[in-house]
């Protein structure tokens, strides 16, 4: 049997730019921006969550793992350390190995590069 996905937290990088914040789910490859750390924020968890539950609707979580290249966990380990958060993720009933529903209160580590103009 294959391995099932297994997140246990959500690592986020913020790149603030010149006039708007990049804001990058390693985990899942997922990349937004916004015109500050907040808005990015905010679509990064609605974009996360839309992956989490197409992956679950197709019944497949699997699906949502899509972890972002290699120098991306490098900048994260030299960017700044910003307060933990919590995304709670909801997915539809699922069968696995029993029919369950999953609510998850998933942490987010949070990180910041410098700025980069």
């Amino acid at each position: 049997m294959k391995p099932q996905l297994q997140i246990f937290a959500l690592h986020y990088l913020f790149a603030p730019k010149s006039d708007r914040v990049v804001a990058h789910c390693l985990d899942l490859d997922l990349v937004v921006e916004g015109k500050d750390e907040a808005t990015a924020e905010q679509r990064l968890n609605a974009v996360v969550r839309a992956a989490f539950a197409h992956a679950a609707g197709a019944g497949n979580l699997a699906l949502a793992s899509f972890p972002a290249p290699a120098h991306f966990w490098g900048e994260l380990k030299r960017a700044k350390p910003l307060p933990p958060a919590t995304l709670v993720i909801e997915t539809p009933p699922m069968v696995l190995q029993v029919e369950q529903a999953v609510i998850s209160a998933m942490p987010v580590l949070r990180a910041e590069l410098a700025n980069a103009a």
